[in-house]
């Protein structure tokens, strides 16, 4: 699957930009000069065409290539055990947000109507106290930003990306029933549309993500004043 994944990109390795991982770039600044620069990894960036080259030798029987290729899924594979873990968590969490709202209130959520200036206070006081423990708690932040530079840091788009989620299960009647497994993919979506966040579009075929981006662009734009994304090419 993994090689099928990175066929078309193989055919046009100069055209592909890797980014940072999420560890590296929740330590980065949120000054806006320089933004998504920061987030591209030069290195891995210089170096995608050999990764390719790689890859393909690994398909075609390269033992060496085979064997890292191994070991990096490997680590993979117990990151995402460790997700699944933390995931079981998330229903009960989804719960108790839905309780900060009234009836009405999450009415309005279930029904897509636009929601009231008390609700858009609750949802970013939220977004804000939550965005504030991860700062905290993240081994790469050194200082909290500005408040300037606030919603342009990666942890911000994170857990405004990450309520959205919430709201969109709350929309639903929660995720009580829903698989672990369902719940990790969806933290692990959540990264995607962050970074789409930086740039100028999210891919997908998935209408709960796109939503989930969508709708963090323009309370970025609206509510916290960050400019839209220009393309970096």
């Amino acid at each position: 699957m993994f090689y099928r994944s990175i066929e078309v990109l193989s055919q046009y390795p100069n055209q592909v930009i890797v980014l940072k991982g999420t560890q590296a770039v929740c330590g980065l600044s949120g000054r806006a000069s320089g933004l998504q620069r920061r987030l591209i990894d030069e290195k891995r960036t210089r170096e995608f065409a050999k990764f390719c080259h790689s890859l393909s030798a690994a398909k075609h029987g390269d033992s060496f290539s085979q064997d890292q290729l191994l070991t990096r899924s490997q680590a993979a594979a117990a990151h995402m055990e460790r997700m699944l873990r933390d995931a079981t968590t998330l229903p009960n969490v989804f719960d108790q947000v839905a309780e900060m709202f009234t009836e009405p209130e999450l009415k309005r959520i279930r029904n897509g109507s636009t929601y009231t200036a008390a609700m858009t206070d609750k949802i970013m006081r939220f977004v804000l106290e939550f965005a504030a423990r991860l700062f905290i708690d993240h081994p790469n932040v050194a200082k909290l930003p500005s408040y300037k530079e606030l919603p342009n840091t990666f942890i911000f788009r994170s857990a405004l990306c990450g309520y959205l989620l919430c709201l969109h299960w709350i929309s639903v009647g929660g995720a009580k029933n829903i698989r672990a497994e369902r719940m990790r993919n969806d933290v692990v979506d959540i990264s995607f549309a962050v970074y789409a966040t930086y740039f100028d579009g999210l891919l997908t075929a998935d209408k709960k993500l796109k939503k989930i981006y969508q709708d963090a662009k323009v309370l970025l734009c609206t509510t916290f004043g960050s400019a839209a994304p220009a393309s970096v090419l």
